[in-house]
């Protein structure tokens, strides 16, 4: 009597299953589980800060202190997926105070579990910022869209000028840390803006590209 269905699924390894359902897997080493998984969030939680007197604003402080490594070097592109990674990272001179405070507020209350830090480096004109529309991820790949526009009235800049840019997205998904490929796309100006400069939080990080616009960093 030839095998029901129900018998040869039975018969199957769960572990040529896993593959089909897209469940967790896990990082060599580490022991902690972490989703293959893609999205796309359009209204993300992001913290911009600048360097105006600079190349980069965070840095790399694991292999300071070895031989070789005296100073630490810049973060490019990277996804932060754990608390020790985070505690790593260095912001470099000629970020303010109140910047500083902020990146180590937001990686110190990611929840790694659930959450990964997505930073990266950019550049912008020192009278324009940039808006984020929305970030996309997939297994080791990483992107985003955004707009350019105008500083507030009231924003100290210089013309012509161009200062350092880290974008830091909080993205709601436990990522693999390997991160193989990256890319934004944008467009200036911003269209159908009615941004209103006079009740922007100046110094909040919330969800949402409205309100995560604050003020030190790359939203004013």
């Amino acid at each position: 009597m030839s095998p029901t269905r129900r018998a040869l699924l039975g018969s199957v390894p769960l572990v040529a299953l896993a593959g089909c359902l897209g469940v967790e897997t896990r990082d060599e080493g580490s022991g902690s589980p972490r989703r293959r998984v893609s999205g796309t969030d359009t209204d993300p939680t992001v913290l911009k800060a600048r360097n105006p007197d600079g190349e980069a604003v965070l840095l790399d402080g694991a292999d300071v202190g070895d031989e070789g490594a005296d100073d630490p070097a810049p973060i490019g592109r990277e996804l932060v997926t754990t608390e020790d990674r985070a505690a790593e990272l260095s912001v470099a001179e000629g970020v303010s105070d109140a910047d500083r405070s902020r990146i180590r507020s937001f990686l110190e209350e990611t929840d790694y579990d659930a959450e990964t830090v997505y930073a990266s480096r950019a550049g912008v004109r020192s009278c324009y910022r940039l808006r984020i529309e929305s970030v996309s991820w997939e297994p080791r790949r990483v992107e985003y869209e955004y707009c350019r526009e105008l500083r507030p009235p009231d924003a100290a800049c210089e013309a012509g000028e161009r200062v350092a840019l880290a974008l830091l997205f909080r993205l709601p998904a436990a990522l693999d840390p390997e991160l193989t490929g990256s890319g934004s796309s944008g467009r200036s100006p911003c269209r159908g803006v009615d941004t209103e400069y006079e009740v922007l939080d100046a110094n909040a990080t919330v969800p949402g590209n409205v309100t995560a616009v604050d003020e030190g960093g790359d939203g004013s």
